[in-house]
């Protein structure tokens, strides 16, 4: 053998050698991207002192760990890849909705940036970080994403752990914050995932996904366990809406099964050891809990629901005392707050849709609104066809607050539980689709 030969020979190896080192790097960076989304919320940053949501502080903290983390894990993973052209060229074949929302979101950022006056980053971590997430999660080996997928789980069950504990003992692992002020007379807890609302957004879209078979890396009864934890832990973090949908999933899924049952459908004895434990469980510990009076101030906000309804109605006044240039261009952010003010909803529009018409006008965000859906879409066939279901309740829920209109990582989450707890078998054995 000649001694270019040789140095041919060392050289691809060395290369390769890079290669497994990058992918290496692109599955530890994803695992902290993921462990960084679920465990250090936004009010977890302002118990630290790190400026992420109020005035001053450098712009570097204004992005939550979670999107730097992201975007390191895919620096690494396309350096990892062995032809970058083949994944451009599969982005552009396979998946034209992502690329239209990723037009959208540039849009959107070039209006915020040169006409708008809102915060450059406002748009980073709710909107480009699922996108990271969407191109990397995946792709990565089998086992990566299996690690990710268990990891899920396991935060996912501490957040209801630590939820529960905080109703009980009286105690926050973060101050509720919102709009500046700490909220001490709301009894609901704020776990892991910062503020309540998303807490019980992501619990239910987590249930939804466990009942639609977002478990499969676990054992039957471990599933239903956590099934169990999750629903307790809904009443804790008082999403009623979320709540509602999340019980009427559970009896539409429940009855399919059922009706799948009665004709003649085969299922695993210890699916129904574990169902036939984990139902009278939950129906006796539901029962316990009412009579103790745990459940009482959760059922209290149906009764009393503090004028989060009569905030919905008032926003619309809001919206017709803009006046129309501004409504299709968008209106001055401070015009906005001080509506929101006079109208008493100074705690945020609570629709999505409304308050991105009111911050960003109609010219810019429907285009926006045709790329999200898009996204979505893409997002439902990169994981199983069940995935439908969330991606369907995650929209409801995030309709019936500011939610997307503002700076969160909550479409992150979402992305990350669907992508990783539903992924199709094709990406299970093992085999990227590029």
């Amino acid at each position: 053998m000649r001694a270019d030969d040789l140095s041919d020979t060392g050289w691809v190896r060395g290369r390769a050698a890079r290669r497994g080192d990058s992918m290496a790097a692109a599955s530890l960076l994803a695992w902290a991207t993921v462990a960084a989304l679920f465990l250090v919320s936004n009010l977890m940053l302002a118990m630290l002192g790190v400026a992420y949501e109020t005035s001053g502080g450098a712009q570097w903290q204004k992005i939550a760990p979670a999107t730097y983390l992201a975007f390191a894990a895919l620096a690494a993973f396309l350096a990892a890849h062995r032809n970058l052209s083949a994944l451009a060229g599969e982005m552009v074949r396979r998946h034209k909705g992502f690329l239209l929302f990723a037009v959208t979101w540039a849009m959107l950022f070039a209006y915020v940036a040169f006409g708008h006056g809102a915060a450059l980053t406002s748009t980073f971590d709710t909107f480009l970080l699922p996108m990271a997430l969407f191109v990397l999660l995946p792709r990565l080996p089998q086992r990566t994403q299996r690690v990710l997928a268990l990891s899920l789980h396991g935060f996912m069950a501490l957040n209801a752990l630590i939820g529960l504990a905080e109703f009980a003992l009286g105690w926050r692992l973060t101050p509720l914050v919102a709009e500046g002020l700490e909220l001490t007379s709301d009894y609901r807890s704020s776990a892991l995932l910062g503020h309540p609302l998303n807490n019980a957004a992501m619990t239910a879209a987590y249930g939804i996904i466990l009942m639609l078979g977002g478990g499969r890396d676990l054992r039957p009864g471990t599933r239903g366990a956590l099934l169990l934890l999750q629903t307790l832990a809904l009443a804790v973090f008082g999403g009623r809406f979320a709540a509602v949908l999340f019980l009427a999933a559970a009896a539409g899924i429940g009855g399919w099964n059922a009706l799948g049952l009665l004709r003649g459908r085969r299922f695993p004895i210890s699916a129904a050891a574990a169902a036939a434990f984990v139902v009278p469980v939950l129906v006796i510990g539901a029962a316990a809990l009412v009579a103790d009076g745990f459940l009482d101030k959760f059922i209290g906000r149906f009764v009393s629901d503090a004028g989060s309804a009569e905030a919905r109605v008032r926003m619309f006044d809001l919206i017709a005392r803009i006046p129309l240039h501004d409504l299709l261009v968008g209106a001055d952010p401070d015009v906005v707050a001080t509506l929101q003010r006079t109208e008493g909803i100074a705690f945020g529009i609570e629709s999505f849709w409304i308050a991105f018409i009111a911050y960003y006008g109609i010219l810019i965000s429907v285009p926006f609104f045709i790329g999200l859906m898009a996204f979505l879409r893409e997002i439902w066939r990169a994981a199983s066809p069940a995935a439908i279901w969330p991606i369907l309740f995650f929209l409801a829920v995030c309709s019936t607050s500011t939610s997307l209109a503002s700076k969160t990582t909550a479409f992150g989450q979402f992305a990350a539980l669907v992508l990783l707890l539903m992924r199709p078998a094709l990406f299970a054995r093992g085999r990227p689709p590029c």
